[in-house]
């Protein structure tokens, strides 16, 4: 009998397992901000071309002094301003040479770069590149307007050394609001340094190559916010 009762509750169990019903399939992740079909972008920013030093002198020279005469520490935060002024002129003068022409346009070769870059995605329906904010019936269209931000732009130095080397930078920044509310749906930042370094007498008298050179650090960064973009459009997928 007590074997009986075993095959009994092994049936049981097993009766059991087989009717009960699976568990429910897990619920696919809703995609962010997934009725924006149509935006326009907006890019802004007055950014000049600079020439980033990030020059140790003349403030390391002031320390080796004060190493001698620890008296001269009150004379620091004067030491500060006129090493921050001696470099804000240096690097303005080295700009200056090395600057591509006037009529290259920085911020619309990223707001053009993140425009194609968008349009070559299957995340919208339409993307517009428009020159001030949209009135009208322009703007009821829309569902999301994208303002494109260049911060800076320019030449950094990378490395010290004889030769000192330089690169092309650029930062930039975006954010897109909803057009009926003005919620901000999406916002990201990018700081692109081109991975050439190259000595400053590359750039120096040569307008076209230094606009080849940071003009494809610009194009890079408009990209890269596209794909930022995307990425968060599809959920992560």
């Amino acid at each position: 009998m007590s074997r009986v009762a075993a095959v009994l509750v092994v049936l049981l169990v097993v009766s059991g397992c087989a009717t009960s019903a699976p568990p429910p399939a897990a619920r696919p992740a809703a995609r962010p901000f997934e009725t924006v079909r149509r935006v326009a972008v907006i890019v802004s920013g007055d950014a000049r071309f600079t020439m980033e030093q990030h020059s140790a002198e003349p403030g390391r020279t002031f320390d080796e002094i004060m190493k001698w005469n620890s008296s001269l520490a009150i004379f620091r935060p004067i030491a500060e301003l006129v090493h921050r002024g001696i470099n804000w002129l240096l690097d303005l003068d080295r700009a200056s040479d090395t600057a591509p022409g006037s009529d290259m346009a920085p911020r619309d070769v990223v707001a053009d770069a993140f425009a194609r870059a968008l349009q070559g995605s299957i995340e919208f329906d339409e993307i517009r590149v428009v020159p001030r904010e949209p009135v009208g019936e322009e703007r009821r269209r829309l569902d999301a307007i994208i303002r494109v931000t260049l911060t800076g732009w320019g030449l950094v130095r990378v490395r010290e050394g004889d030769p000192e080397l330089y690169s092309g930078y650029c930062d930039v920044r975006a954010q897109m609001a909803a057009r009926d509310t003005g919620v901000v749906l999406w916002e990201a930042s990018e700081d692109v340094t081109d991975p050439e370094r190259l000595p400053l007498a590359s750039f120096t008298g040569d307008r076209d190559f230094t606009r080849d050179h940071v003009g494809g650090v610009l194009e890079r960064a408009g990209q890269r916010l596209a794909t930022e973009l995307v990425y968060a459009r599809s959920g992560g997928r």
